[in-house]
């Protein structure tokens, strides 16, 4: 073999390697943005996407939706209200919209929370940074009761 066709065989070797090379490269590059992305592709009908929400949130969340109605909703607030409670600490709607009146402002934001499972409930316990109780049970997700303390009746 001759010094050039011996070159030219090196060339070609080195070429077919640096080819097979860039496919497997390219391969695992397209592989590695298929798993990425596959968040983006078409759902069906009735297919949904499950998320996760952390009990600090879920807690937080109850409180927001609870001063919404507050500010904005008094009779809905009230009426989330469980009613043996709502009936022994206020005995009727004005008392409860006196209650309202009476707190200092609704910048009410959750300071510590805590979580219990009784019963097959669960309880959120909120606590805002007037050191207020806010005590929810939960029926469902956003199905719950209000209870404003502890200790007017029995919650457990």
């Amino acid at each position: 073999m001759n010094n050039n066709n011996f070159k030219y065989a090196i060339i070609i070797v080195v070429m077919i390697i640096l080819f097979v090379g860039i496919y497997y490269i390219f391969k695992n590059i397209n592989e590695n943005n298929k798993e990425k992305i596959e968040y983006l592709r078409d759902y069906k009908v009735n297919e949904y996407i499950q998320t996760y929400i952390s009990d600090e949130n879920m807690a937080r969340i109850y409180l927001n939706d609870y001063v919404n109605n507050m500010i904005y909703n008094t009779e809905e607030s009230y009426y989330l209200l469980a009613e043996n409670y709502r009936n022994k600490r206020f005995g009727s709607y004005e008392n409860y919209v006196n209650y309202l009146k009476n707190l200092d402002n609704y910048d009410i934001t959750m300071a510590s929370f805590y979580k219990q499972e009784r019963n097959g409930r669960i309880f959120f316990g909120v606590y805002d940074t007037s050191n207020n109780l806010y005590i929810f049970k939960t029926k469902g997700v956003m199905q719950y009761s209000v209870y404003l303390d502890d200790y007017t009746v029995e919650i457990w």
